[in-house]
């Protein structure tokens, strides 16, 4: 994948927030740390097929290599608990992020039928690292379930030998849901051995 301008883009809006939450992590100067993960990030895309248009997951790749490349730079690897934590902060602590989240509605008409469409055309696409999944509607307007069979960010996790490390992007699922006005529940996930990852969403009243 070409460093083009959606993958710098990513690490400048989010470089700030991931930088600040550092300090919770390592003594290492956050500066130095983000100087080497940037090496790491350029070089995990470089490893990875271009994203067909209008791929809907390419931003969450871009999220999951962000992550891994600061993980790979850190001198000492932390728990899972405070990877998880670091993660959560730096993406909730982010203005653009929140701005997104609060204007997200899935549930509308129109979103419906794109998340359909979405999902037929997920069934089609040839990345290994993007992402395949089914949309069902809910009995009503204020629900539906997504699930996923492929999941990109355990494909390239796994291939970086950090498997130890996915779940702190699981588990945001639950945040975003939350920020976007959603009650988020799940009983699989891909990551921890499921068959699936079945996301079920209902618009919180």
């Amino acid at each position: 994948m070409k460093y083009s301008f959606l993958p710098r883009m990513m690490w400048c809006v989010f470089q700030g927030t991931f930088t600040a939450q550092l300090r919770k992590l390592t003594t290492v100067p956050p500066k130095v740390i983000m100087r080497g993960a940037q090496k790491w990030y350029r070089g995990i895309l470089a490893s990875i097929p271009e994203f067909e248009r209008n791929d809907p997951f390419f931003i969450n790749l871009l999220s999951a290599a962000m992550l891994a490349a600061i993980y790979l730079e850190l001198p000492e690897k932390p728990p899972l608990e405070q990877i998880t934590a670091y993660y959560h902060r730096a993406m909730t602590g982010n203005s653009t992020m929140r701005l997104y989240l609060h204007h997200r509605n899935s549930y509308m008409p129109k979103a419906r039928h794109t998340l359909s469409r979405q999902a037929f055309a997920s069934q089609f696409r040839n990345n290994p690292y993007t992402w395949k999944f089914s949309y069902k509607p809910g009995p009503d307007l204020n629900s539906y379930t997504a699930t996923f069979f492929t999941c990109g960010i355990k494909r390239l996790f796994d291939e970086l030998g950090i498997s130890e490390i996915t779940p702190a992007m699981c588990t945001y699922d639950y945040g975003m849901a939350e920020l976007s006005g959603s009650v988020f529940s799940r009983h699989y996930t891909l990551a921890n051995g499921g068959p699936y990852c079945d996301c079920h969403y209902q618009r919180r009243t």
